[in-house]
Order: structure tokens, then C-alpha cells, then sequence
């Protein structure tokens, strides 16, 4: 019979529910049988426990905490960190802390589907011309030239005018309505994370979901699952 691992164990403590009585009766059989010194008020554990975790570091050159290093995005995009630039590294963080994508769950699916749907980083708009988007009213398109300007930009593809105006609007940034390259080069994950808010993946992912699950989100579809399962084993690996 094969031991819990620490790890393991942590996970049963994350998920537990008060609302569920298998759970509750699970712990108090836990604790009728554990050691009994481990079950004193000042055990070093519970101390432990109790004890405020230190604050987490700040960037020097960002207020926002750093989530993810350049060494981690590079294991997670392939490539060698010195090919990714101080920016978007720091890009990336301030997306991360600004739509609270801040759990081992959250971060894992968020960077495993922007790494898919953009190439492991490679690809910050659409490939296509963007005409087929043209003259699309459900996308707000709705003068000349829509299509291509709006086409997706971004590491989860933002496209069409009116999701652009929603865009600008909440980022207080009118300079997005310049379009797929100001979009692309400015805020190739921020759009991603405005997209990842309004469409409550956090909350998907804290119901501990498979890769598949988030995809059918994403995608609408199964479209490259494969290869999101493949980034999603390597942010296991870059982010404990």
C-alpha cells in the first residue's frame, strides 16, 4: 500500500468542504488516530500553522509581485529565457495580479492555454488577414477596415471592435482602439487576463477542472487539446 505524499495530503486539506459530511467524518477519524501529541494546542505544526507567512517580494521595477520568473516561462514556453524580454515578463505579472490569477490552479491552466494559443509565446496576433471579420456586426465591426484592425490580438485572441471599446474602457487606455499591433505589442497577456475575468475561468479553476475542461471554455471546442496537455505537464513542472 503506497503512502500519502505530503503533497498529496495538502490537496485533501485545499478541497475539503464543510458542506460535505464525508468530508468532516473523513478528518475526525484522521484525528481520533493520529498521534496524540500532534494534537496538542502548542504542537509544533499547529505553531507553525499560525504563524503569518512572510510577504511575498516586490519587483524593484513593478509594484506587482512576481508570480512568475523569466526562468519558469521559459520552461513553460521552450525556449531560452534570454529570448524573453524584461517587459513581458513584468507584463505578465501585472496581468497576473490584476485579475488575481494567483493559485497553482489559476496560474497552470492561464499560462498552459495563452502558451498553446500562442505558439509557447511565439505569435502575439492573429496570423490571418483579418478580412473575414469584416463587416461582422456581433463583433462591433462596423466601419471600413474593422476587420483587419481588430483581428485577434493577444495571447488569448481579443478581436473585434466592440471587445477592443471593452477593453480600452476598462484598462483607461483609448490607445487601444488603435488597433491589432498597438494591443499585441502593449498587452499581449493583459487582454488575455480581460478575457480570462469575463469569462469566470478563476472560479473554473478552483473546481480543480482537467485541462479538457478549461479548453471546452477556451476554445469552444478540443481544438489542440493535445498540445494544451503537453504545456499544462510542463507548468506542473515550472510552477509547484
Amino acid at each position: 500500500m503506497s503512502e500519502i505524499s505530503p503533497q498529496k495530503f495538502l490537496d485533501f486539506v485545499s478541497f475539503f468542504d464543510k458542506r460535505n459530511p464525508n468530508h468532516i467524518e473523513a478528518f475526525k477519524k484522521l484525528a481520533s488516530e493520529i498521534d496524540s501529541d500532534l494534537m496538542e494546542d502548542d504542537a509544533d505544526w499547529v505553531k507553525l500553522y499560525r504563524t503569518a507567512p512572510p510577504k511575498p517580494e516586490v519587483s524593484t521595477t513593478d509594484s506587482a509581485n512576481i508570480l512568475i520568473n523569466k526562468e519558469q516561462l521559459a520552461s513553460i514556453w521552450i525556449c531560452s529565457p534570454s529570448l524573453i524580454k524584461d517587459e513581458e515578463v513584468s507584463e505578465l505579472n501585472a496581468c497576473l495580479n490584476q485579475f488575481a490569477v494567483n493559485t497553482p490552479s489559476r496560474l497552470r491552466h492561464f499560462l498552459s492555454q495563452t502558451a498553446h494559443e500562442s505558439g509557447g509565446g511565439r505569435y502575439k496576433k492573429e496570423l490571418a488577414s483579418g478580412w473575414d471579420y469584416e463587416g461582422r456586426s456581433d463583433l462591433g465591426n462596423t466601419q471600413s477596415g474593422d476587420g483587419p484592425r481588430y483581428k485577434g490580438a493577444g495571447y488569448i485572441q481579443l478581436t473585434g471592435r466592440a471587445n477592443y471599446q471593452a477593453f480600452a474602457n476598462f484598462i483607461k487606455d483609448p490607445a487601444v482602439m488603435q488597433g491589432v499591433d498597438y494591443v499585441a505589442e502593449k498587452y499581449p497577456f493583459t487582454s488575455a487576463g480581460f478575457w480570462w475575468q469575463n469569462n469566470r475561468m478563476n472560479q473554473l479553476c478552483d473546481q480543480n477542472p482537467s485541462v479538457r475542461d478549461v479548453t471546452l471554455r477556451v476554445n469552444g471546442g478540443t481544438n489542440g487539446l493535445d498540445d494544451r496537455e503537453m504545456y499544462y505537464q510542463r507548468c506542473l513542472k515550472a510552477i509547484p
